[in-house]
């Protein structure tokens, strides 16, 4: 199995690394939060160890992108040294699949990285293949469809649908689809640029049974709507809505 372990501590990576070296796994390296999600994008990571304070992107921004962002299915451990119950419950929260506190204890690191590779291999592999509506989400070719016919999207703009497609029915705010498709907080007019021409490329007609909403000063959701529902259209604005 291969670990991406993201850690700006070099003396504290190579700890991590020797533990799970002896394990058998094949240990990839990230300094920062925007290294360890260009990893993530283009290397086979079966699980994730991730420290919380992190250069550029926190490791809990890191997990949220995992989460929420391009059909990130990892296990991840959380790494550090923050002790207190709510750090706890809010890295479990944001999707941790476990916690451990630093200093660590080798024994104890190459059990939990145990139970946390054996839960992903019973889980087996992610679908590739997502459907909503008339249209079909490939994550592994990176492609999405309407009716069989693939839709002409630029690498940032397949980044942003998917996050919308892999979050449907789901608030995403703009920051995280930012974060999701360039790795970093962007401006909110370069992102509406991107949605507005997703929304153009989808073809977002009833018979087509997907809504994009504009959610006011927060973000978009993607809806799928049932064959007899007419609702609102894709450009119509919902107010009143919160994360």
């Amino acid at each position: 199995m291969h670990i991406l372990v993201v850690e700006d501590d070099p003396v504290q990576a190579e700890g991590v690394a020797s533990v799970l070296s002896r394990l058998g796994y094949s240990v990839h390296f990230a300094r920062d939060g925007e290294s360890a999600i260009r990893a993530l994008r283009v290397q086979p990571i079966d699980a994730v160890v991730l420290d919380w304070h992190l250069p550029k992107m926190s490791g809990i921004d890191v997990l949220h992108w995992i989460r929420n962002g391009v059909g990130g299915t990892y296990g991840v451990l959380l790494l550090t040294s923050r002790v207190e119950e709510c750090d706890v419950v809010t890295a479990l929260d944001a999707g941790a699949d476990d916690y451990l506190t630093k200093p660590f204890r080798p024994d104890e690191l190459a059990a939990r990285m145990k139970a946390l590779t054996r839960r992903a291999a019973r889980n087996g592999a992610p679908q590739s293949l997502l459907k909503a509506g008339e249209y079909v989400l490939d994550r592994q070719g990176r492609s999405v469809s309407l009716r069989g016919k693939a839709i002409d999207f630029t690498p940032k703009e397949y980044d942003v649908a998917a996050a919308l497609f892999n979050n449907l029915g789901k608030i995403m705010s703009r920051d995280m689809l930012a974060k999701t498709a360039w790795g970093r907080e962007m401006d909110s007019r370069s992102l509406d640029t991107h949605v507005y021409r997703i929304r153009q490329k989808l073809q977002l007609r009833p018979e087509n049974r997907l809504r994009l909403s504009s959610v006011y000063t927060v973000g978009y959701r993607l809806d799928e709507m049932a064959a007899t529902e007419t609702g609102l259209s894709g450009d119509q604005v919902v107010v009143g809505e919160c994360l």
